[in-house]
């Protein structure tokens, strides 16, 4: 349905996190339809360069906390790429429980990460106690028409694996058990970061780019 992501499925981060949401980013999340929006079919996350409440450029967090979560399952989201050195956008899912069970300990999974400076690479990984930040689980592949054409990103994530394709293609298996984060609730984000500590510098010419995002799939067992 055109305009605003459906508010039963979707809520958002507003603001700058204070400190770039731990990663030293450079935009602020707004839900503004400059920056978010459900289009021609497709939702649309635009990141763009303009001076907005003491930051340089705006974007939107989308997260279905509260409303939509989920422990295993097969996940499957089916989107375009923003381009552009600089650009760091995110398909990923955070552990419920966040809020009591800080973060590494909640886990985190990321379905989906690329950064605009390495622009044919995609990267899967798995945050967890003793394997954060830059320590991360993380296996990356090669997807040259990333930011042209829509490729469909999957995980499927049971008791005893969380596996990670593109295009139905495996590339990155997480052995799960249970002294793992992974056997309870998490819920799913949508992002487009700018700047900070994966992203990197951000080009002098970028102006806005955006993820669209066809579909965002959750299969799971009765």
């Amino acid at each position: 349905t055109a305009g605003a992501p459906d508010v039963s499925n979707w809520t958002y981060d507003i603001g700058n996190g204070q400190d770039g949401w731990g990663n030293n980013e450079l935009q602020y999340y707004t839900d503004r339809p400059e920056n978010v929006i459900v289009e021609d079919g497709f939702l649309k996350i635009t990141a763009q360069r303009e001076a907005f409440s003491g930051s340089d450029f705006t974007s939107a967090r989308l997260k279905s906390e509260g409303l939509q979560e989920f422990t295993y399952g097969r996940f499957e989201i089916r989107a375009k790429l923003p381009q552009g050195v600089g650009t760091w956008p995110a398909i990923w899912m955070l552990g419920a429980d966040y809020q009591t069970n800080p973060w590494p300990g909640a886990g985190e999974i990321d379905i989906m990460e690329h950064v605009g400076r390495n622009q044919n690479e995609i990267l899967s990984t798995l945050h967890l106690p003793g394997n954060s930040g830059a320590n991360g689980i993380s296996e990356e592949t090669t997807v040259p028409t990333a930011s042209t054409e829509f490729h469909v990103y999957t995980a499927e994530w049971t008791e005893t694996q969380i596996r990670f394709y593109v295009d139905d293609e495996i590339f990155h298996i997480f052995e799960n058990n249970d002294s793992t984060p992974f056997n309870k609730d998490f819920f799913m984000i949508l992002n487009v970061a700018m700047g900070g500590n994966l992203g990197g510098d951000v080009e002098a010419s970028f102006q806005e780019s955006m993820m669209e995002v066809d579909y965002v799939r959750v299969y799971q067992r009765d």
